[in-house]
């Protein structure tokens, strides 16, 4: 990974903010509907086999449903007929539903320093966000948020896949290695904007969901700081 503060001036028009777990928390608050669904199952498997049946159910359903807490609720359910059997019942059912009406409505948590960063940056460069997931959900946070008035556009994407990444580029008029991606997931942020030419800071996160766990690609256009504060070394 590169440290060096001179090759990203000048480099680009556009700053690309990941949202989940860059700009706000997001997975912990999946964590913790995890440790509830875990409990609500107690009676029919452990904690660790009722995580393993999740995270299975939970890749199943993804290529069909998306990303977003409605998928996470199909998971939930799937599970917990695998688990339970003929024992699944009604109150497991309207509890796995009340377990994941609070996931998304949470509290809400920008994440530290993200609004003195964006502040810092705006003016200099166009922000952007680059999301994926539920539309409804991701421009519910975006929103309730407060950061709109840093950002000049918001991309919600299916998957973030090189893809995704080439058509947000010609919407918004930039040539893809011109994309300038800051984020904490290495397989949605990172590699597929490393693999169509672009640059990319990976602001690591205390928790990462497994699905977006991989190796950061080997490349002088990637760039890993400790926290979103010292990405202004690198781009003022």
């Amino acid at each position: 990974m590169q440290y060096d503060m001179m090759p990203l001036k000048g480099k680009t028009r556009y700053i690309f903010f990941d949202a989940d777990d860059t700009l706000w928390e997001n997975e912990c608050y999946f964590r913790e509907a995890e440790h509830r669904f875990a409990l609500l199952l107690s009676s029919y498997a452990t904690p660790g086999q009722t995580a393993e049946i999740l995270a299975r159910k939970q890749e199943e359903n993804i290529p069909i449903f998306g990303y977003g807490s409605k998928t996470y609720l199909f998971g939930m359910l799937d599970a917990a007929v695998e688990i339970c059997g003929d024992r699944f019942s009604k109150e497991i059912y309207i509890k796995a539903k009340e377990i994941i009406q609070e996931l998304a409505y949470h509290e809400f948590h920008l994440m530290p320093d993200i609004e003195e960063v964006l502040k810092a940056l705006h003016g200099t460069y166009r922000l952007a966000v680059a999301t994926k997931g539920d539309l409804l959900e991701q421009m519910t946070k975006y929103r309730e948020s407060g950061l709109e008035k840093y950002f000049h556009h918001i991309e919600v994407m299916e998957r973030k896949s090189e893809e995704d990444y080439r058509h947000m580029a010609a919407k918004l008029d930039i040539r893809p290695e011109e994309i300038l991606m800051v984020g904490n997931s290495v397989k949605s942020d990172i590699a597929p904007v490393i693999s169509i030419g672009g640059m990319a800071i990976h602001v690591p996160h205390k928790v990462t969901w497994a699905h977006e766990m991989m190796d950061i690609p080997d490349s002088d256009r990637v760039y890993e700081v400790k926290n979103i504060k010292e990405i202004l070394d690198l781009l003022l």
